[in-house]
């Protein structure tokens, strides 16, 4: 592989942090809008491994040969609790990443602590019985992180709302049908004042599951939106993203579940294209 300009180059790495941003973040993952009874409590820790080394802008390959290496840590503390003595069913939780960006093609390594999510879930739909859940969550995104001005993908140093929608049916007794709708609305960048439009993504989880212990899922989700500008000069165009994966998990015992996940984007209009990216989690019920 080759670097196709130097000065293209030079303008995908600047877009890192914009660009990587929804790659390296949590992510509903397949039965996460599954209310469980109050008073249960999760202590999640997810591993993340994204890999990639083409950078597109505006659906043209800019650069090629990037050597992008990520090791992301992220720790999720969840409590599921009833929601002020209305009966509904909500989820107070916080989201703390962390981790190492490797860019091979300049030489450059950030590490640290990234830009820490709070917020939760209310459930309107609640049904463990039925295997039907509808819930609606409301996250905040603080820029804590560090490096926040170096591409550093885990901090891009401005507030994100992220309001989603997700909603479970089971199809059958094997079969299950995840959905999720999102829009995040972020703050003018606050060391440049840029400018980024509201990014919207709509992920898709079919499962199916071999005992209730145990899932498969394939997913598809794909994004849109996120442009941004400086001064009115575009620095990153509107995504058009898609992304397939492939989950397996089951309980090992009765508090601990183990996940693994393989995801590979399928189509980049704006960003770094991700060839694979491996999660695992490990999520203990208590």
């Amino acid at each position: 592989m080759k670097i196709i300009r130097p000065s293209a180059l030079a303008a995908g790495l600047a877009l890192l942090g914009v660009s990587l941003a929804a790659q390296a973040d949590v992510k509903p993952d397949p039965g996460d809008y599954t209310a469980l009874p109050k008073g249960t409590d999760v202590v999640v820790l997810y591993q993340q491994n994204p890999r990639g080394d083409k950078v597109y802008s505006g659906g043209k390959k800019v650069a090629d040969d990037l050597d992008l290496d990520m090791t992301v840590g992220v720790l999720r503390l969840i409590h599921f609790t009833d929601f002020f003595g209305t009966g509904y069913t909500w989820d107070p939780q916080i989201v703390i990443p962390f981790g190492q960006q490797d860019i091979g093609a300049t030489h450059t390594k950030n590490s640290g602590l990234g830009d820490i999510t709070f917020g939760g879930t209310l459930w309107t739909i609640a049904d463990l019985e039925r295997n039907e859940h509808l819930g609606w969550s409301v996250f905040f995104t603080a820029p804590t992180g560090g490096d926040k001005n170096e591409g550093f993908a885990l901090s891009n140093n401005r507030w994100a709302v992220d309001l989603q929608a997700g909603y479970i049916k089971g199809l059958t007794d094997k079969i299950t049908w995840d959905v999720i709708a999102e829009a995040e609305f972020y703050q003018d960048q606050r060391s440049t004042d840029a400018k980024k439009d509201t990014l919207f993504q709509l992920h898709n989880h079919l499962r199916y599951n071999f005992t209730p212990e145990t899932y498969a899922a394939i997913s598809y989700r794909h994004n849109w939106g996120a442009r941004e500008t400086l001064d009115g000069v575009t620095l990153a165009t509107s995504r058009d993203n898609g992304t397939v994966g492939f989950t397996v998990a089951t309980m090992v015992g009765k508090q601990l579940q183990v996940l693994g996940q393989v995801m590979h984007d399928t189509s980049v209009r704006e960003g770094v294209k991700i060839d694979n990216s491996l999660q695992f989690r490990l999520a203990y019920f208590y």
